[in-house]
């Protein structure tokens, strides 16, 4: 079985490399998203994608015409960038990486929410120290703190919430309550009096219809948007914000305008860089290298098709 990495080969670890060419018996890596080799290649193969590499993206009618092909094993947490439906069909696996960066994100959070508690985005935009009642920070301590998805990253955020907020204070909203440590609380019950609300539920149509309706969002509420695929969602928060509905809104992106652009709100905008530490990463190659390993010996880990 021949493996096609789309990913730099300095990213692994000599004694991962060394696995992956002793396990395959062909491993090429690419720099860029040319899909040629794979569609002159008749043999059975393996696809490893960094999205960074291929764009966040693989249409179906690409992985159509690759022959032979048994697996992707996405470098990623997040696998709705590929049609996992479509890869069933074919018979092609789907693999995803995970557990690879709970805690890096949960920090990345703490510090989101922090930034917008002591109106740092206000103070990044003045250059200097004011007393106007704009600028005038809230303690977290003893604040209503809501997480919207309770998988492992909101798990371990609430864990670092724990002495910052106090346990009384931490809710979280959840298709199944699962924690007998933190209080369940049904979403629409949040809205009113939360002071400090993370969203680190997964995109799915049922997450992103929590948020149709902003209305009964409270104008004291800061959010912290974690999640992947709520660019819509963010947006509609941060106008709100810039008109005073909101106490504030933390994001990710990615989009270089949005970076720089000079928000007079409390908007506190990040590269999309909570996974990334060096703690983080390696076990990010090291499960990505195992899941590739286990298509080769038929033992798949991490399928999510």
């Amino acid at each position: 079985m021949h493996l096609y990495i789309y990913g730099l080969e300095t990213d692994f670890t000599d004694g991962q490399e060394s696995q992956l060419r002793q396990n395959f018996a062909k491993v090429e890596f690419y720099k860029n998203a040319d899909y040629a080799p794979l569609f002159r290649d008749p043999g059975p193969k393996v696809i490893a994608m960094d999205p960074d590499v291929t764009g966040w993206n693989l249409p179906n009618d690409i992985i159509e015409k690759i022959p032979n092909l048994k697996a992707i094993c996405l470098q990623t947490t997040g696998y709705e960038w590929i049609d996992g439906d479509f890869c069933r069909e074919k018979g092609i696996v789907l693999t995803n990486v995970s557990h690879y960066a709970a805690t890096a994100v949960a920090e990345k959070c703490v510090f989101m929410a922090l930034a917008l508690a002591k109106r740092f985005p206000l103070y990044l935009h003045e250059g200097g120290m004011s007393y106007a009642p704009e600028f005038i920070g809230d303690e977290m301590w003893n604040k209503p703190t809501d997480i919207i998805g309770f998988g492992e990253i909101g798990h371990a955020l609430a864990w670092r919430l724990d002495n910052l907020v106090g346990r009384k204070e931490i809710c979280y909203y959840s298709h199944n309550p699962n924690d007998p440590d933190f209080h369940y609380w049904p979403f629409a019950d949040m809205l009113e009096k939360s002071e400090f609300m993370f969203i680190t539920v997964s995109k799915n149509p049922e997450s992103l219809a929590l948020f149709d309706d902003l209305s009964k969002f409270n104008k004291n509420m800061k959010v912290i948007i974690i999640s992947n695929g709520f660019e819509e969602v963010t947006s509609r928060l941060v106008e709100k914000c810039e008109h005073g509905e909101l106490g504030g809104v933390a994001f990710e992106s990615d989009d270089s305008e949005i970076l720089h652009r000079q928000y007079k709100s409390n908007i506190f905008v990040t590269p999309h860089n909570a996974h990334c530490t060096k703690e983080a990463l390696a076990r990010l190659f090291e499960i990505w290298t195992d899941t590739m390993l286990s298509v080769a010996d038929g033992e798949i880990i991490n399928q999510v098709n």
